[in-house]
């Protein structure tokens, strides 16, 4: 979709001791199943949490009034959730809470050096 980067700032999980901030790129919009959509992203250097590798991360607005687009084009707080390895939402083309994993809360910006 966009191929463009982004910084996350991961302000929770507090017990997170990863790597932050988080250099992502976008690949899609979603529409999720409570009427809000959800923009995947696939992280340049995955990592592992909770014994599972994680590669890609979605986010939405955390604050009501805020739209996806804020987190494609401009800085966000936003809720993170992760995607589990065996799940392809990039070929399945939606979001159901099944699908993810809620982590976390953080704030997206683009990524002015990447």
């Amino acid at each position: 979709m966009t191929d463009q980067q982004h910084i996350l700032e991961v302000y929770e999980p507090y017990e997170y001791e990863g790597p932050n901030p988080l250099i992502l790129t976008g690949v899609a919009v979603l529409p999720g199943p409570t009427r809000h959509d959800y923009y995947l992203l696939r992280l340049d250097k995955p990592f592992m949490y909770e014994q599972e590798k994680v590669e890609l991360l979605l986010v939405s607005p955390r604050y009501n009034g805020d739209k996806i687009n804020q987190t494609v084009s401009s800085a966000c707080t936003v809720n993170i959730a992760r995607v589990p390895p065996d799940t392809d939402l990039q070929n399945k083309g939606s979001v159901n809470f099944e699908d993810i994993h809620r982590w976390g809360v953080g704030k997206i910006s683009p990524c002015p050096h990447c």
